[in-house]
């Protein structure tokens, strides 16, 4: 378990960046979402529910064209570095 620290977030920032999910930018581009999924996490919310968090901020925030796969596997990647 991680605590929201701007280490933390800076550390999911760039795993998110390196899923290249996103074409342009950089890392820092995802502190916002980096941030809520770490305070998320720490809430309790059941992976389902962050699973459609980090779906409709990649949609609606950033304007990101994500399948169901591409989600399914970020939500993995980010369960497991917050699990770690």
């Amino acid at each position: 378990m991680k605590v929201l620290d701007q280490h933390n977030i800076n550390e999911l920032s760039k795993i998110l960046y390196q899923t290249n999910v996103m074409p342009s930018g950089n890392s820092r581009s995802f502190s916002k979402l980096s941030k809520k999924l770490i305070l998320d996490f720490q809430d309790g919310y059941e992976l389902e529910k962050i699973k459609r968090i980090i779906a409709s901020e990649l949609i609606a925030t950033y304007g990101l064209s994500v399948n169901e796969k591409e989600v399914e596997e970020i939500t993995e990647i980010v369960n497991s570095w917050y699990n770690k």
